[in-house]
């Protein structure tokens, strides 16, 4: 019996306790479309920080690199390759000594009236 009186005591102090307790407020559909909106927002503008990001370093690269390259071309050590050889000395042109007379090799009609 003690503990039906409790209950019935206790009861209604926690229901005041449970229904005092305010519901946050709903969003409107309004609202929801501006979170989404900002949302994909953000993301575009960081997609786009990531990009001209990506477009920088690729840049700088490319620079990077030529710089090392010619620096590397520069510094590069030729002192014990061998020189390039001149060209040899033309020798002495000797024409062959030829004792016939020279004579056409196809006799033609002008030729046989001789």
């Amino acid at each position: 019996m003690k503990k039906i009186t409790l209950y019935l005591f206790l009861m209604p102090i926690v229901a005041a306790i449970g229904g005092c307790s305010e519901k946050p407020p709903t969003k409107t559909k309004e609202q929801v479309m501006q979170e989404k909106l900002q949302e994909r927002l953000d993301r575009w503008y960081v997609d786009l920080a990531n990009n001209c990001s990506n477009r920088i370093i690729e840049r700088a690269a490319v620079i990077v690199d030529s710089t090392l390259l010619a620096d590397a071309r520069f510094r590069r050590d030729t002192s014990d390759l061998p020189s390039i050889p001149g060209r040899p000395d033309r020798p002495d042109f000797v024409p062959p000594k030829d004792s016939l007379p020279i004579k056409p090799i196809i006799k033609t009609a002008a030729d046989s009236l001789d």
